[in-house]
């Protein structure tokens, strides 16, 4: 790594440790201290709902949580764990991500945050989980709407709400191509209100995004996804523990293990919505 690059990395990461750890996590596999002991997590950002900094400034989230519950089943020599935020392409077992009061350095082995699967080239440089959520781009309109499919689109007014809801129509310029005009709007309840007073007759958007408008029960989905967003978490080629990793995520699934289903519970208390939970995975046995 370039020495420049490599200076900033050890200021950012000294900060980071000294605020995201202070009471964080209940967790006593949680550590302030990074040893060989520590399996690093990174992340490149704050990304609710799976990885975000509570009220208290403290790390929540999705990935967070599941973390805390998975990591035992799957930490093979490791004695504890650490969250290290890093810039947008770092190297997972590659490049440093702390570096210690005696100067040595540590890379994280697993990148998580919200991390898509099908973007990029990420998904030939790591090693993948099994899926375990997917963001479907769809279309919604009234529950008293005439458009019941997208042919019915030709002509009408149609509201685009996130990034992903963007993409996901020029993708499908065939779909767009009908509409009588498109706006961009910042959040669902900003294009819903503009349903509501006849502006717009279809609306755009992602289903995280919907699961978490409250007026939701009075829309229904257009059969077909415009496209799907797959997440999971990835770990380096050269320290691989995805295969541990998706053992320990199907155990929280099954209704046979502890506690039984623990999945499902935290899927619905950060996405408003299991269904959005793919996870599957079969022992080789």
């Amino acid at each position: 790594m370039k020495t420049a690059k490599k200076i900033i990395s050890v200021l950012l990461s000294a900060m980071l440790i000294a605020c995201l750890f202070a009471g964080c996590s209940s967790s006593e596999r949680l550590t302030t201290e990074i040893t060989d002991d520590t399996m690093i997590f990174a992340y490149t950002q704050e990304n609710s709902p799976f990885i975000y900094k509570d009220e208290s400034g403290n790390l929540a989230g999705f990935d967070v949580e599941l973390v805390d519950n998975t990591f035992d089943s799957f930490k093979g020599d490791f004695k504890n764990y650490a969250f290290v935020q890093v810039d947008e392409g770092y190297l997972l077992g590659e490049d440093t991500c702390y570096t210690d009061e005696n100067g040595k350095e540590y890379s994280a082995i697993v990148m998580l945050g919200g991390t898509q699967k099908n973007v990029g080239t990420a998904n030939e440089d790591y090693n993948w989980s099994n899926n375990i959520i997917e963001n479907n781009i769809i279309t919604v309109v009234p529950s008293s709407s005439a458009i019941k499919t997208y042919i019915d689109l030709t002509g009408a007014r149609v509201a685009v709400v996130s990034d992903v809801a963007q993409a996901a129509l020029i993708k499908n310029s065939a779909i767009s191509s009908r509409f009588q005009s498109s706006s961009v709007f910042s959040t669902a309840d900003e294009a819903f209100a503009a349903v509501e007073a006849g502006e717009i007759d279809a609306v755009v958007i992602d289903d995280f995004s919907f699961n978490s408008f409250e007026g939701k029960d009075s829309y229904v989905a257009l059969n077909g996804a415009l496209d799907t967003v797959e997440y999971g978490f990835c770990f380096a080629p050269s320290n691989d523990f995805s295969a541990g990793f998706n053992e320990a995520v199907n155990e929280m699934k099954s209704e046979e293990y502890g506690d039984g289903d623990t999945l499902t519970p935290l899927v619905e208390k950060y996405f408003g919505n299991s269904d959005v939970c793919v996870f599957y995975y079969e022992e080789t046995k």
